[in-house]
């Protein structure tokens, strides 16, 4: 797939070495700490331009300089937004020591990110009923990319659909009546549980395919055409994961302003170190 976006898919893998300005890169790195450092605004390019914070983030949590591989894949994500009528985005690095967290997958679909009452960056689909209402958002396509670890795991092309209708019918079945009493709320964790178990089967018969090395993800987010996906089984060795939301700037500025932060914004929170780290 070139830059042109095809709406017949849910997600592509994306060759990052095609843009005018890769080198490949081999750095020795390794992950210290879990932590995430988070952008929101214009384009990032070049080295010069990158928040003084994502340094401190890099230093805290990696053993070793992280630009020879972001650098790459920053310049790419920059084309592919820009070539598609993009110039800003909410960017999110998030690295992670081995874990056997994900041994058992968590198959989803990511949340139309703009949409009113979304729950913003990493929240996952919630099902709606009633007719179709128009998108309130620019994109329902997203980017990400891993520059240490495994790649993010989609069920195969030719079974999204099948993979949506049973993600969709499994919750529907799950689903608890109950009241919420707190963000985070038991019932709604116990019955995330339950779908993640069953979908953990149900799924497996379909198979895995992965980006190779040097490639990235495109794909799409929202119940209806969103790609299915899971994060992938880390227990080998850390990851760095890279996460792309593009959007315009006013639709990003308006986001942070409704959370009460100030835009264009940079942070990092590293959960095992006292404090939250803001920019």
């Amino acid at each position: 797939m070139g830059h042109v976006i095809d709406e017949d898919f849910s997600f592509a893998f994306l060759d990052c070495r095609s843009s005018s300005s890769y080198r490949e890169a081999e750095v020795d790195i390794s992950v210290k700490r879990d932590a995430f450092w988070s952008y929101c605004g214009p384009l990032l390019g070049k080295e010069d331009e990158l928040p003084a914070n994502q340094h401190e983030w890099a230093s805290a949590s990696l053993s070793n300089s992280l630009l020879p591989l972001l650098l790459p894949f920053l310049a790419f994500a920059n084309e592919f937004l820009t070539k598609n009528g993009l110039d800003h985005y909410w960017l999110t690095i998030r690295a992670t020591k081995a874990t056997s967290e994900f041994d058992k997958p968590r198959w989803h679909t990511d949340d139309m990110f703009f949409s009113s009452g979304s729950g913003g960056l990493g929240a996952q689909s919630a099902e709606r009923s009633g007719p179709a209402r128009p998108l309130d958002l620019q994109t329902d396509w997203k980017l990400c990319g891993t520059l240490l670890g495994p790649s993010t795991m989609f069920v195969p092309g030719e079974y999204q659909p099948v993979a949506r209708d049973i993600q969709r019918s499994t919750k529907k079945a799950l689903a608890t009546d109950h009241s919420c009493t707190s963000i985070r709320c038991v019932g709604c964790a116990a019955t995330a549980d339950a779908v993640r178990d069953e979908l953990g089967n149900e799924l497996s018969r379909l198979g895995t395919v992965q980006a190779a090395p040097g490639e990235c993800s495109f794909f799409r987010i929202g119940p209806d055409k969103g790609a299915v996906h899971s994060e992938p089984s880390m227990n080998g060795g850390d990851r760095i994961f890279v996460n792309v939301v593009p959007g315009k700037k006013a639709e990003l500025g308006n986001l942070m302003a409704k959370w009460g932060m100030e835009f264009p914004r940079a942070w990092w929170i590293a959960p095992n170190m006292p404090q939250p780290h803001l920019g």
